[in-house]
């Protein structure tokens, strides 16, 4: 006769593992963030804390989490792959810990017995928006693209 399938101590160990990296993350990003950028030993770090959060989150069907690291594994998957000049590193700071936040507060929802419900769309679209920047140029052409913008003089149009 099979065993029945432990979920519990599945979800137990969900909930260390994921709880360890996100402390290494964070500490990793603080540790960092006043430099001008990421080093590469940090960029491999972020990446396959994201990539196992990821992972994990799947196996347990948790698909907010999944999507969020996901995102964010492909952040740095292209900084890893790429080695975009320009990348504003700051910004990406923030990213960083806003995923870390939003999902730390979610693995709070499931310890405490709840759904993990919480929305990312949103912080996935930032942080589209920002692989987006840094694909295109990152600060630099975003500087130059607002410098050009504000010499340019456009006649209103009279109809």
């Amino acid at each position: 006769m099979a065993e029945e399938f432990n979920t519990e101590g599945m979800l137990d160990m969900y909930l260390f593992e994921n709880e360890q990296l996100l402390e290494q993350l964070q500490e990793t990003v603080l540790e960092q963030k006043d430099s001008d950028c990421f080093d590469e030993d940090s960029i491999n770090e972020i990446f396959r804390a994201m990539h196992t959060i990821k992972g994990s989150s799947g196996i347990m069907m948790f698909d907010n989490i999944t999507a969020i690291s996901h995102k964010l594994e492909d952040v740095f998957f292209y900084l890893r792959e790429s080695h975009p000049d320009n990348v504003p590193h700051l910004e990406l700071v923030e990213h960083v810990l806003t995923v870390e936040d939003f999902i730390s507060g979610e693995m709070d929802k499931i310890r405490n017995g709840d759904s993990p419900d919480g929305e990312p769309a949103e912080i996935i679209a930032e942080l589209n928006q920002f692989l987006e920047k840094i694909k295109n140029g990152g600060a630099k052409k975003g500087k130059e693209q607002a410098a050009v913008a504000e010499n340019v003089h456009v006649e209103p149009k009279h109809f």
